[in-house]
């Protein structure tokens, strides 16, 4: 995992969404941020997750994985966790063994809890 920050910010009165999530998909992959594209301001707040996953599949042969709560037992060293910021909004930030890690987030705050999580494993092939 390499630290990637992100470089733009959600705000309620603005038209974009931020891009945490991006930012934290580049940290894992270890890739630079413009390497992963804009799916987050392609359409609403949560309608990207589609043709993320086909983009991940296509150039890296990973697939996300994404559970409610926080299994901390069966996820990866680094994985993505997703929950309310002290600024009100959801949030993504890089977790491992259950701890903050990393935070794209000029803040550098992290979550107030854990929501969800998201991590990235190798496609089966059939």
């Amino acid at each position: 995992m390499r630290p990637v920050k992100q470089d733009r910010l959600f705000s309620p009165e603005g038209i974009g969404n931020g891009n945490c999530l991006a930012a934290c998909m580049a940290s894992l992959l270890e890739i630079p941020l413009w390497m992963v594209p804009p799916f987050d301001q392609m359409f609403g707040r949560r309608d990207w997750y589609g043709r993320q996953d086909e983009w991940l599949e296509r150039m890296f042969q990973l697939e996300f994985c994404r559970e409610d709560g926080h299994p901390v037992d069966k996820l990866p060293e680094f994985y993505i966790a997703v929950g309310r910021s002290s600024r009100g909004v959801l949030h993504a930030v890089i977790y491992s063994s259950g701890a903050l890690v990393h935070d794209p987030h000029p803040s550098n705050e992290g979550i107030i809890s854990v929501e969800s999580v998201e991590w990235l494993e190798p496609i089966k092939k059939a």
